[in-house]
């Protein structure tokens, strides 16, 4: 398994493929990204169930739909 490119004792449990070359990212520095406002989307789950995925879900900014009040 990769180790995280953030903190670098982690497991990566994602990685970003929006930067080149792709980086691997632990779920907590993942999560820290969310909560920040800067989210990985462009990822893929590595190994088990894509917990990453359920966080950017109900976490981001980015996911959720921008509407104009008239």
């Amino acid at each position: 398994m990769s180790i995280c490119a953030r903190c670098r004792t982690a497991e990566a449990a994602i990685e970003d493929l929006d930067v080149q070359p792709p980086q691997p990212w632990c779920l907590g520095c993942a999560i820290a990204l969310v909560r920040a406002g800067d989210p990985v989307i462009n990822y893929r789950p590595l190994g088990g169930p894509d917990e990453y995925g359920r966080v950017l879900a109900g976490g981001s900014t980015q996911v959720l739909p921008f509407r104009r009040q008239t």
